[in-house]
């Protein structure tokens, strides 16, 4: 007889164990879905900005989700170096990566501000800074 309250109780101390475990380690029981990649948006506007090397751009480093920069390069023609042309890149891009963040399963805010750079690595004087504002609701 007391070798059943021993399997009895030892059964019951294994019973509050796995319960315990279960309410204090959720994740060892439940697969969670993973977070949707919030830069995912950027890479697919960065994929259809078309040739990088023809605008005069060496390197494109997305610094998070709301910041990429543009390094420049001096392989292209001059005209490519130019504030002007370099500015209407950052623009077009902006318009790019709006289109972009709309089709995007990641719910942007209406007045999300992205921070779009660009950057020469050997001239300092070729940098400048871009806001591009999701203005759309």
């Amino acid at each position: 007889m007391s070798t059943n309250k021993w399997i009895i109780s030892g059964l019951a101390v294994i019973a509050l164990l796995s319960l315990s475990l279960f309410y204090i380690f959720p994740p060892l029981f439940f697969w969670e879905n993973p977070a949707p990649d919030q830069r995912q948006f950027i890479r697919a506007a960065v994929g259809n900005y078309g040739s990088l090397k023809d605008k005069g751009i060496g390197q494109v480093e997305i610094l998070s989700d709301r910041e990429v920069r543009f390094l420049i390069t001096g392989e292209s023609d001059e005209n490519a170096l130019s504030q002007e042309t370099l500015d209407g890149n950052l623009k077009s891009f902006c318009a790019l990566l709006l289109q972009e963040a709309a089709k995007s399963p990641v719910e942007l805010v209406p007045d999300t501000e992205f921070q779009l750079s660009y950057h020469h690595r050997q001239i300092a004087a070729i940098s400048g800074v871009y806001s591009c504002k999701n203005a759309q609701s």
